[in-house]
């Protein structure tokens, strides 16, 4: 009996002195770059519709709970400009279906860990530039899409709201500010990650952007004229071979001399015609 006493207070002590576990950082920038992760964006051309598909992955090890995930199609940008998608974009393009406008949202009251959820939404376009406007055969247009993400995650036992979002939803200045070494002072994880300081951007995590194309399609005749200009140069080529190796091919030979010779007369003939110079 006093053995079993002693060996279960030397288990009671180790208990004791063994350090806690540590806490999942739910901001941890490996997890949150892998939460959206973007494997088919649409390259449409104006008045086409396409899918555009992810995945909302939870690589955390516990689940989270309360889940929002928003999509938003935000900037259209070209070499030459960059416009704001929001209350002032006066087309009606390009738009979500379904939702009829330019942002799409999903919602769970839990998801596993380790889990991978497909998601998708269709962009459609307008073929006409006045109701959107898009790249031409020479000038690449893309649409930018930004991502946010709220949840709750367990912490220390007690739920923890946490909200991620995509660079698109943050000003060029509130980004300077974030990034400027003078606000960051004192700052260290989970505030800050890397040179970027979080608290500025009231975020727990930043997710990366995507984006979709729309621009007029390269022209089909271009191609179609190339192919025909091979074949007939190809086919010339053959029978000037023909023609230095007499004997080789004497039918197409035979012919290929006629259709000479009936091109000669007919060109002495159009020069015969014209009048004379005056």
């Amino acid at each position: 009996m006093r053995a079993a006493v002693l060996g279960l207070a030397s288990l009671l002590a180790l208990v004791a002195l063994a350090p806690p576990a540590g806490a999942q950082d739910f901001g941890e920038v490996g997890k949150v770059n892998r939460l959206i992760s973007v494997f088919e964006t649409p390259q449409l051309a104006p008045g086409e519709s396409g899918p555009f598909r992810f995945e909302l992955n939870v690589t955390y090890a516990e689940p989270i709970a309360n889940v929002t995930l928003t999509a938003e199609i935000y900037r259209y940008a070209t070499i030459d400009e960059s416009i704001p998608v929001d209350a002032a974009w006066p087309y009606a393009y390009p738009r979500i279906r379904g939702a009829g406008v330019r942002n799409v949202s999903w919602s769970w009251a839990s998801i596993p860990a380790d889990n991978a959820t497909p998601l998708e939404f269709v962009v459609e376009t307008a073929a006409d530039s006045r109701d959107m406007p898009h790249g031409s055969v020479f000038s690449q247009a893309t649409y930018l899409v930004r991502f946010a993400l709220a949840f709750e995650g367990i912490v220390a036992g007690v739920p923890t709201a946490f909200e991620m979002k995509s660079l698109g939803h943050f000003t060029q200045a509130q980004w300077e500010a974030a990034r400027n070494e003078t606000n960051t002072d004192p700052c260290v994880a989970p505030w800050c990650r890397g040179n970027v300081n979080l608290t500025v951007l009231g975020v727990d995590g930043l997710l990366p952007d995507s984006s979709f194309g729309v621009k007029e399609p390269i022209p089909q005749w271009p191609f179609y004229g190339l192919v025909v200009g091979a074949v007939f140069f190809l086919g010339l080529a053959f029978l000037f071979w023909v023609e230095e190796n007499p004997g080789t091919y004497p039918r197409i030979e035979a012919w290929w001399a006629r259709t000479r010779g009936r091109l000669v007369r007919a060109r002495r003939s159009v020069f015969a015609r014209r009048p004379p110079a005056t």
